[in-house]
């Protein structure tokens, strides 16, 4: 009895060291780690970069955290009119997901693919995410049939922009070093996001490290920012402020066009003219 609890015992050792000795064998760093957004800002490109167990097949996730909501209206027919007749609020669903990996999604067991987090039509959103219509009452959860069509909506809309993307095959992997560049659009959000890397072999996770990515905004657009947060009235009259400062430029721009193609005259009736 005593030899098969001291066997036991030596096998659990045994398994954590190989994890342990596994998981220091997976790292990663981000450059750069701390992205600037400014007025002039037009996206950027990460450089990842790590080590993984010799043989391993390498899964990055470039991921916000699921604290974000966005509002989105379902547009109908009303009468004659075309116009919004839903509205709801989802929630729990990140703004940036995107999905980098060094072979086929294929090559991922479905389990380890639903642990991860990692699928090509991003089921893991359609689990998290909740969705809420706006009633008179307050607002209410739609069941999982009815939420899922608008979850679908969000992702679209997510991918079109750049914030949400799957990239096959993507990972360069060289005996136990890895690299990878990812493209983050000019819309990314404002918040800490996090890569994380994932070291599969033979279908099962044999490392994983994660690095921070801090995206900040600055300088005017993280005044106006905290404005639209916390001082509304504010925030509104500088945006009227904004629009009748543009309408006035373009005014003045058609009125210099008007005048430099007609040469300054005006054109009409003279009554000293002779025929």
């Amino acid at each position: 009895m005593k030899k098969s609890i001291i066997l036991m015992l030596a096998l659990v050792l045994v398994l954590t060291w190989i994890s342990l000795a596994w998981a220091a064998d997976t790292s990663v760093n981000v450059s750069p780690d701390r992205v600037d957004i400014g007025f002039n800002f037009q996206g950027t490109e990460l450089s990842i970069l790590g080590t993984v167990p010799d043989h391993a097949r390498v899964y990055i996730k470039v991921a916000s955290p699921n604290d974000s909501m966005l509002e989105l209206n379902k547009k109908g027919r009303l009468g004659f009119f075309w116009m919004n007749v839903e509205n709801v609020s989802v929630t729990a669903a990140p703004k940036l997901y995107q999905v980098i990996t060094s072979d086929s999604l294929d090559q991922l067991p479905g389990e380890l693919q639903k642990k991860l987090g990692l699928s090509r039509d991003f089921k893991q959103i359609y689990t998290s995410a909740k969705v809420y219509k706006h009633s008179e009452s307050g607002p209410v959860e739609l069941p999982k049939q009815d939420s899922d069509r608008y979850v679908s909506s969000l992702i679209n809309i997510y991918q079109k922009s750049g914030l949400y993307a799957v990239k096959e095959n993507a990972v360069q992997v060289t005996n136990s070093r890895f690299k990878a560049n990812v493209k983050l659009p000019p819309n990314i959000p404002h918040e800490k996001c996090t890569v994380t890397v994932y070291a599969v072999k033979e279908g099962k996770l044999v490392g994983t490290a994660s690095a921070p990515l801090q995206v900040n905004s600055v300088g005017m657009v993280k005044w106006l920012s905290r404005e639209a947060t916390y001082d509304g009235p504010t925030y509104g009259f500088i945006a009227v402020l904004i629009a009748l400062a543009c309408g006035i430029g373009i005014a003045l721009l058609f009125s210099y066009l008007d005048n430099a193609l007609g040469g300054g005259k005006k054109k009409g009736f003279n009554p000293g003219a002779s025929h």
